[in-house]
């Protein structure tokens, strides 16, 4: 299997083709919408479905640890997928906890009272020029933002590209979207990082440009 590969995308920030970006100088590592556990609740309600996808979560994300040694580990919402694998997702944190310094869990709308109860939580994280928030109150979030934070990262919209031959196949694909907020400031949504998520139909306003991910291939529309 081919290494996967990282792209350039703006001064020291790196996204890396499994989802994630990473500041190089100011050595933190982001992803959004993880949604632990998302076959565990489907299950539960009866649906057969395997479970693959907590494993390769973790081992994703002890492979991007290992491969960039950020400082911080931001996760930007929707950490579990909801009510009935809180007990999963908390075995996650606990197991990613010893390999980073620090882990910073972002407030998203999936994240239930009953996670935040055993792990600390914000509602917004900042780094310097950089603003962490979930997404799903975005409007509001912006609102509170200073000069200083010249990009607003985000997840929740798990945008992704879809492309077509003209005769009836389509080819869906995650992609990070730079999207142009105010002459002074940026939005960076950021691909969901479950191997579930189907991505999502997200229309920009004003895009900078969008980064398609595949395993082993980056590249800018």
């Amino acid at each position: 299997m081919n290494a996967p590969v990282v792209a350039q995308i703006h001064g020291d920030v790196l996204l890396d083709s499994r989802r994630a970006i990473v500041h190089t100088t100011q050595r933190w590592m982001a992803v959004a919408d993880i949604h632990f556990g998302y076959e565990v609740r489907r299950r539960k309600q009866g649906a057969l479905m395997p479970e693959f996808g907590m494993d390769h979560i973790e081992q994703t994300l002890a492979a991007l640890v290992a491969d960039h040694l950020p400082r911080r580990l931001i996760l930007v919402g929707d950490i579990m997928d909801g009510a009935g694998s809180v007990e999963e997702t908390l075995r996650l944190l606990e197991n990613l906890q010893p390999q980073v310094s620090q882990i910073i869990c972002v407030l998203g709308n999936h994240d239930r009272p009953a996670l935040r109860r055993g792990w600390p939580f914000v509602d917004v994280h900042r780094e310097s020029g950089f603003i962490f928030s979930h997404g799903h109150q975005f409007p509001l979030v912006e609102k509170a933002c200073t000069a200083a934070d010249l990009v607003h990262v985000t997840g929740h919209e798990h945008p992704a590209i879809t492309f077509n031959d003209g005769a009836g196949l389509h080819l869906r694909l995650p992609a990070l979207v730079r999207e142009k907020i105010t002459d002074a400031r940026e939005r960076w949504i950021l691909p969901a990082f479950s191997p579930w998520a189907a991505g999502g139909g997200y229309t920009c306003k004003s895009t900078v440009e969008h980064w398609v991910c595949t395993p082993n291939r980056i590249w800018r529309g």
